[in-house]
């Protein structure tokens, strides 16, 4: 354990007694009284509490000043605008610090102590800290020697690579105590430029047998300070290293991150002509299906107008053979009232009236029951004609003339004549009007060709 130079003033004290008065004032013209301290922060809650309850309760201070050194974002990739994202956890950061610094105040308050607050933004905390201890002139300095879960009971070194730092690079004149977890770890004492600790209450007259001794100790304090300065460089030696790799991991995520951007641009210039290409045969196919519908629309106008005349047609044609049927049947009524008139005008018939030529078919020389009209305008007997057809015949068998056609319209007017003469055959026939039968015919065989 290392033993403070103001006991071992006290103790060289105690052997002189002739220039008591001399080294009383010596000691008040060269000892520095700084009654405010500093208490370095971190972002750690719990670890910056109890470097502060251990700075209020052991360094008998009354006024203190807490410093909090903000690392200032850092950007990525020269250059490169700030993302939105680590902005906003930049300034949750920050005012999580500023927030914390408020409650370090709260505690200082209950523990009767007056305090301040010091917040700097710097991309180094060591750099922060020395820059304030340079700025303030600060003497008395409290700050973690490494996280209270690295603390262990055989801790005797300093820990922390900023402690090591300030511990080394802060100037002669700092006293710096450094605690971890609420126990002393190091003590980095103040020395002038004779090499002698300055700190402590001269409660004793110095001689120059004091001096003497007290410059004993310096020896071990120096080398203490070398391997303290070597282990720094070596921590250095591996942040440098460190920070190397880091570099070209970023350099590598830059160069992949503009490979991964170049390789999107690609793929989104291959979409882009692929979506074009699609679009172009989309358009052709849609011209080509509208050409096909203009042509479909053209055709279906046609068909409708060729229905529309054919409908015409057809509607004339009915008109045509209605009034045909009105004709037909006012014929019939003037044959009904003919008969009528003859029925009157004879008294008795004739039984030995002949059969009309016109009731006989050609064919079969008999009595026509189903009389047809052909195409060559002579009625038939429907079997007989429709024999002679099947039978391979495309003439008249009257006038052997080839047939238009060979359909056949029944000769209602004759059925009907042919079946009142069967009926009333004993007592006299009906002579119809031949100019009136061959009227009928004809209209019969227009309806046949029409």
């Amino acid at each position: 354990m290392k033993l403070k130079i103001q006991e071992k003033v006290e103790m060289a004290g105690s052997t002189g007694g002739s220039n008591d008065g001399e080294s009383m004032e010596i000691s008040k013209r060269e000892t520095v009284i700084d009654k405010k301290i500093y208490v370095a922060v971190t972002k750690r809650e719990l670890e910056s509490k109890s470097s502060l309850v251990w700075a209020i309760q052991n360094t008998g201070g009354r006024e203190f000043c807490i410093v909090y050194v903000h690392q200032s974002i850092q950007i990525s990739i020269p250059g490169a605008r700030f993302h939105e994202q680590k902005l906003r956890r930049y300034r949750k950061k920050k005012k999580r610090a500023l927030d914390n610094l408020d409650k370090y105040l709260h505690i200082c308050r209950q523990m009767q102590v007056s305090a301040e607050k010091i917040y700097i933004e710097m991309d180094s905390i060591e750099e922060g800290i020395l820059q304030l201890i340079s700025q303030h002139g600060i003497k008395k300095l409290v700050m973690g020697a490494a996280a209270d879960r690295h603390y262990s009971m055989k801790m005797r070194d300093l820990q922390s690579k900023k402690s090591i730092y300030i511990c080394r690079q802060a100037p002669d004149t700092c006293h710096i105590w450094f605690p971890c977890n609420g126990y002393l770890i190091f003590t980095r004492e103040a020395r002038r430029r004779d090499n002698l600790y300055i700190e402590g209450t001269p409660s004793s007259s110095l001689s120059q047998s004091k001096i003497t001794k007290g410059t004993e100790t310096v020896p071990s304090s120096s080398m203490a300070q070398d391997d303290a300065r070597i282990q720094v460089a070596l921590i250095e030696a591996e942040n440098a290293k460190r920070a190397t790799r880091n570099e070209m991991c970023k350099r590598k995520e830059a160069e992949k991150w503009a490979k991964e951007s170049e390789n999107g641009y690609l793929n989104e210039l291959k979409r882009r002509k692929e979506t074009e290409k699609a679009l172009k045969e989309a358009k052709e196919q849609l011209e080509k299906m509208r050409s096909e519908s203009e042509t479909r629309i053209a055709e279906s106008n046609m068909v409708i107008r060729e229905l529309q005349c054919n409908y015409r047609l057809l509607m004339e044609e009915l008109r045509r053979r209605r009034d045909e049927n009105e004709e037909l049947k006012i014929e019939l009524s003037k044959v009904s009232k003919l008969k009528s008139k003859r029925e009157g005008e004879e008294v008795s018939p004739s039984k030995d009236t002949e059969l009309p030529q016109y009731f006989i078919c050609p064919i079969t020389q008999d009595v026509m029951e189903d009389p047809q009209v052909a195409a060559d305008g002579f009625t038939y007997e429907r079997e007989a004609i429709c024999c002679w057809l099947d039978s391979g015949h495309e003439t008249s068998p009257m006038t052997n003339k080839r047939l238009p056609h060979t359909c056949l319209v029944p000769n209602l007017a004759l059925r009907s004549a042919i079946q009142e003469w069967l009926q009333d055959s004993s007592s006299w026939i009906i002579e119809p009007d031949p100019l009136l039968c061959k009227k009928i015919n004809q209209k019969q065989l227009e309806v046949l060709s029409g």
